[in-house]
């Protein structure tokens, strides 16, 4: 086979792979997902939710987020659903998240199976999960509550005129009781009454009460007869009874040890309510949960606005005359700031890299005369090189400077057309013994956010070595790889 027919071959595999992560990235449906299902739903926010996250009912995957827009005050969330999903009037929709720091997804509640099917243009109503910075507010709310408590308690039960304020309580209480008994004393007359009436009632309950007993029995008998008939629905009823009487006896019992433990200053609410010092330290350790908290958001913060890029691909050169004339790399960009970014790439290339060294000999002879010799040897490595480059944004134009395949070198990029073209200079390799430095030429086209071609000129400086070039490759950012991990991870056997 000849090297066009490699190449082509080559290329051609390399677009059918390419082709295939295009349809999953892109979720173009094909196949039994073709006939695809889409409903809308608003929501109040959906920080977090990004196009083709996934759309769950019960945990299952079963449709992605197609399109996120703005209408009014409040975010309209398209859904695509997979074929045979049927939502009944009732149906709902919540922005939850894998455990506290996972992906943002929908869940779907698809309302009573035993109801209407929804009807077609319903939008659903969708809502949001609590926000963290809303969760450290509430906290922060608490701890200031807290210690506004804790320093009313101090204020009024602390020092000499929390002892005098306690005294006139029991004062006061001396003094109720007293009245109390006054009172009663005052009213011996009116109990008196009480009493006789009392009496009046048992003489005329004395002559009735056979009536009522007789009354009672035909009652008693009518009962007997219905716990006859649900005796087995009694005795459950009895059953539990006796077990939530269980239950809260032990939780009277429970209250009474807590309380005991506060009244003895026993454990932290004790020593909040008895001592001053505690309250003190409370005050402090809330300060530095606080402090802490902002420390901790503002690292996550730092963090999440980091970017990766994993770049691939692979280039042909035709008009070299031997037998390797391609060039494929891989590797990552890692952007730390919108104007920072780290690149590092595994790179074959066509040709080894050639080390040449010089070896002085100086020879005695043994009549005393010296001849010296320069000896130079020549080593040839593999044709695997590295790229280790940090790159900085200017403007629009990225200058680039570390390791172009192994050796220094420098690069610049410059995008036009709203990023669609991007035109590339590289020089490196200053030290190689012919026609140095090797200069590169490209000119790239993104046909999408993912898969891009490109053409230019390798080498222009050295004749034996220069050759056009034409190859392909995809990059894949951050979204597109949780969607891939997702992909397989739903897609692997169980």
């Amino acid at each position: 086979m000849s090297n066009t027919a490699r190449v082509g071959l080559f290329m051609l595999l390399a677009l059918i792979v390419l082709g295939v992560f295009i349809v999953k990235i892109e979720e173009i449906p094909i196949g039994v997902k073709g006939g695809r299902v889409r409903i809308s739903a608003v929501f109040p926010s959906v920080a977090g939710l990004d196009e083709k996250s996934p759309v769950r009912i019960a945990g299952v995957r079963i449709g992605i987020v197609e399109a996120i827009s703005l209408q009014g005050d409040r975010a309209l969330v398209t859904l695509a659903l997979d074929p045979g999903i049927v939502l009944h009037e009732g149906a709902r929709a919540q922005v939850t998240s894998l455990g506290m720091l996972g992906d943002k997804y929908v869940e779907l509640y698809p309302g009573n199976l035993s109801g209407p099917p929804l009807k077609p243009g319903t939008v659903l109503q969708g809502a949001s999960p609590i926000g963290f910075d809303e969760a450290i507010k509430t906290f922060n709310d608490l701890g200031s509550d807290l210690k506004a408590v804790s320093a009313s308690l101090r204020q009024s039960l602390g020092g000499p005129e929390g002892q005098k304020r306690l005294d006139e309580i029991i004062e006061n209480v001396r003094l109720l009781s007293a009245d109390l008994k006054g009172a009663v004393e005052a009213n011996r007359s009116n109990v008196d009454g009480t009493i006789a009436n009392f009496r009046s009632f048992s003489e005329t309950l004395k002559t009735e009460l056979p009536r009522i007993a007789e009354k009672m029995n035909k009652l008693a008998d009518r009962v007997d007869a219905l716990v006859g008939d649900n005796r087995q629905n009694l005795d459950e009823s009895i059953a539990n009874i006796k077990e939530l009487s269980a239950k809260l006896r032990v939780s009277a019992d429970n209250l009474n040890d807590i309380s005991g433990k506060i009244a003895r200053g026993e454990g932290s609410i004790g020593k909040l309510v008895n001592d001053s010092s505690t309250v003190d330290n409370l005050n402090a350790s809330l300060k530095s949960a606080s402090e802490g908290f902002q420390s901790l958001k503002s690292t996550l913060g730092r963090t999440e606005r980091w970017r990766l890029n994993i770049n691939l691909r692979s280039e042909a050169l035709p008009a070299l005359s031997q037998p390797s004339n391609s060039r494929s790399t891989i590797g990552f960009d890692l952007a730390t700031s919108p104007e920072r970014f780290f690149r590092l790439e595994f790179v074959n290339s066509p040709f080894p890299r050639v080390y040449t060294s010089t070896e002085v000999v100086t020879t005695i002879f043994p009549d005393g005369h010296r001849e010296t010799v320069a000896q130079a040897s020549v080593r040839t490595s593999g044709r695997n090189s590295v790229n280790a480059q940090v790159g900085y944004d200017f403007r629009g134009t990225i200058l680039r400077a570390g390791l172009f395949e192994s050796t220094g070198g420098v690069g610049v990029d410059r995008a036009i057309a709203k990023d669609k073209l991007l035109f590339t200079l590289e020089a490196y390799d200053f030290t190689r013994d012919i026609k140095p430095p090797h200069v590169r030429l490209e000119g790239r086209w993104y046909m999408n956010k993912n898969l891009f071609v490109f053409g230019g000129w390798d080498d222009p400086i050295w004749t034996q070595r220069s050759s056009y070039l034409l190859g392909a490759g995809v990059t894949w950012g951050d979204e597109d790889l949780k969607y891939l991990l997702g992909t397989a991870a739903s897609a692997a056997p169980r």
